[in-house]
């Protein structure tokens, strides 16, 4: 058809063929009712693509053809936001909402407003910049005041129109549409449909399944390669129209972004009272299974536009809006099995090996049940049936035995007397929870043992994964760490998992960890109660190995942060002759590197909680550089906290922190304390 056009007709076409596009996706995304299919639709782009390939001249930045992904990018560009991106504090309980709405009404006592009731969706936070009508930027939250430019990226979504409608809008907001600048922000989230979609390519094409929709969202906008973005079928809804377009409420700026082609949640709800803001949530809450997206609380503002401007900030969070966050995610299943796990430093845990359930988003197999007390609290017994809670990236926990679906002639489950793997009297100390085995050959406590030896805050030896330690064990290649130090690529070739190219790899890299520093080799020993933290402090205080070793008790208790428990664990440690010959050996393959000195920052002698996504380094090169700064890092925000650090969706942490009046530093704010 293209290639029987002069330039003329085509002109037309290709504006018919826009606007019934942009017709269609305006039906499709934002008002939910799609009046062709998607093979219909699919041919209309098919007919405007053949078009504008025989008259490139025509392409527009605005044209439906300009979603392909373009070529793979070097990296992000970051974007100062005009107006920061502020998180909302969260409220768990009715109790918890209405103290919120008193607490606003003692400052505007006079007031009187509905709520804006909108789902908050677990997806990733976005800002959109139009200008005259025409997206040409998209930047995520960032720390709030400084994002990452992804437009390559969010131009690929179809739910983001690439230019506003004006029909339907007064002179004065087309105006400002076709002439000025228009910001609007809200969340890009993966369908339920679309993360099944995904997850089955995955499984066929022999990948890892994803975890749940809202890892994927943000991995995807954060792909290098917009391709990868565009394959992924992401969404788009808005929940704040930040230019000026005349709303007086923020169920009007709905309306208006609605207008303009940008979806909104269809299911916010305008409530009159907090009692009806209650009943929507419960509704919400008792409908969440059966909506498209995966949702995590509802949002509840002020609807008025003045009132939510004029009650300000505390601190970092508009006093006018929380999020209401649902309860943990529970759901019931049934215990297989308990079976009990042999860490590193002998261990012994009960794991619950669970008939697999869907709860939060993934599918659950087993659940940690902590020690034998715990196991007793809960009278937990193999056939019970329990209630799984998971809040977000934790754990699952069996949180509770329904007593009533016991099967008959169940039996209380006990702590075997003896290692289930080497078979060796198990030893639980007074005082202790942990019991453990207590035997330094037994192959469980080894091969676990030689997973956190070569694990990335220890030895960190690239590409040397459980997976690999298990074929090198079962070839009798590797018993002990030494032993990883001696192997040769002709050793390595053949076995499985193992080609030329992989095994000269991995011999480099053992080549590369021989040089290792001082805390890092404590950390990889596995001494018992010495962690990433202690390793330094001990590092740091006694400058070798060597001065460790002849260090007594009391001289290692003396060091700050250490302790008896510590001390007697690390003394018991080097006593043994087992480990000695061991440490002997290795010593002979590494050098150590001391751990330089502390210089005096901003961070020295501070408690530092890091939480949200960072944009120049990860999470535990942050934890790393506040240790190496002689700061401490904990995970769980408390009065004695110093700084409470911020990346991209820093969550209940720095809620909890602006709640406690701990101080909260963006990125570059904790880069220059460091320094």
């Amino acid at each position: 058809m293209a290639h029987d056009l002069t330039l003329t007709a085509a002109k037309a076409r290709l504006v018919q063929l826009r606007e019934a596009i942009d017709r269609y996706r305006y039906e499709y995304h934002v008002l939910d009712t799609p009046t062709i299919s998607e093979a219909a639709l699919d041919s209309l782009k098919h007919e405007l693509s053949q078009i504008e390939t025989q008259f490139p001249q025509l392409i527009t930045p605005d044209s439906p053809s300009q979603r392909v992904a373009g070529k793979p990018l070097p990296g992000f560009v970051k974007v100062r936001h005009s107006q920061r991106m502020v998180s909302l504090a969260d409220v768990f309980s009715e109790e918890e909402l209405r103290a919120w709405d008193e607490r606003w009404r003692k400052l505007e006592p006079k007031s009187v407003t509905g709520y804006l009731a909108d789902l908050k969706l677990d997806g990733l936070a976005i800002n959109l910049r139009y200008e005259r009508g025409t997206f040409v930027q998209a930047a995520t939250r960032g720390d709030g005041q400084v994002g990452e430019d992804v437009t390559q990226n969010c131009t690929t979504i179809e739910a983001i129109p690439l230019r506003l409608r004006t029909k339907g809008l007064t002179s004065s907001q087309i105006k400002i549409v076709e002439h000025g600048t228009i910001q609007v922000r809200g969340e890009i989230v993966m369908l339920k449909d679309a993360f099944i979609a995904l997850n089955r390519r995955q499984k066929k094409n022999d990948l890892p399944e994803f975890a749940n929709p809202r890892n994927v969202a943000a991995g995807s906008i954060r792909q290098l390669d917009p391709a990868i973005t565009a394959s992924r079928k992401l969404s788009f809804y808005a929940w704040e129209l930040v230019t000026n377009l005349g709303q007086a409420t923020l169920s009007e700026a709905y309306n208006i972004l609605k207008t303009m082609g940008v979806p909104v949640n269809p299911r916010a709800m305008i409530c009159r009272s907090i009692d009806d803001v209650v009943q929507a949530y419960e509704k919400l809450n008792s409908e969440r299974e059966r909506l498209p997206f995966w949702i995590d609380g509802v949002v509840v503002k002020l609807d008025r536009v003045q009132l939510y401007r004029d009650l300000g900030l505390v601190g970092k969070t508009p006093r006018a809006a929380v999020a209401w966050k649902f309860a943990a995610e529970q759901a019931t299943t049934v215990v297989e099995d308990i079976v009990i796990q042999v860490g590193r430093t002998g261990a012994m845990t009960p794991v619950a090996h669970l008939r697999p359930v869907q709860v939060a988003g993934t599918t659950v197999a087993r659940a940690t049940l902590h020690n034998e007390d715990e196991v007793n609290r809960l009278g937990v017994r193999i056939g019970d049936t329990v209630i799984l809670q998971k809040a977000g990236d934790i754990i699952p926990d069996v949180v509770q035995v329904l007593t009533e679906l016991r099967p008959k002639k169940t039996l209380v489950w006990k702590m075997p007397i003896q290692c289930p793997v080497c078979q060796h009297t198990i030893v639980r100390k007074s005082g202790e929870v942990i019991a453990y085995c207590p035997n330094t050959h037994c192959l469980a406590r080894q091969r676990e043992g030689l997973y956190h030896f070569v694990s990335k805050k220890a030895f960190d030896i690239a590409g040397f994964g459980p997976s690999t330690i298990d074929v090198l064990i079962e070839e009798n290649l590797v018993h002990t760490a030494a032993d990883i130090f001696h192997l040769r690529a002709e050793q390595l070739n053949g076995l499985p998992l193992f080609a030329e190219l992989k095994s000269d790899k991995l011999i480099a890299a053992i080549e590369k960890a021989k040089t290792v520093r001082f805390d890092r080799l404590l950390y990889a020993l596995g001494i018992r109660h010495v962690g990433e933290q202690t390793a330094i402090d001990l590092a740091r205080y006694f400058g070798s190995i060597e001065n460790l070793q002849q260090a007594s008790t009391e001289k290692i208790a003396s060091v700050a942060n250490v302790g008896t428990v510590v001390a007697e664990s690390v003394g018991s440690w080097f006593a043994s002759a087992a480990h000695i010959k061991v440490l002997s050996a290795l010593l002979k393959e590494v050098h150590i590197v001391p751990l330089e000195q502390t210089k005096q920052s901003g961070i020295t002698g501070k408690t530092v909680v890091v939480t949200g996504t960072l944009i120049t380094m990860s999470r535990d090169e942050a934890e790393e550089a506040i240790r190496r700064a002689g700061g401490k890092v904990a995970n769980s925000v408390s009065g004695k906290t110093g700084y409470v650090v911020i990346g991209e969706e820093p969550g209940s942490k720095a809620d909890k922190a602006r709640n406690l009046g701990v101080a909260i530093l963006t990125e570059s704010e904790f880069t220059k304390l460091l320094k």
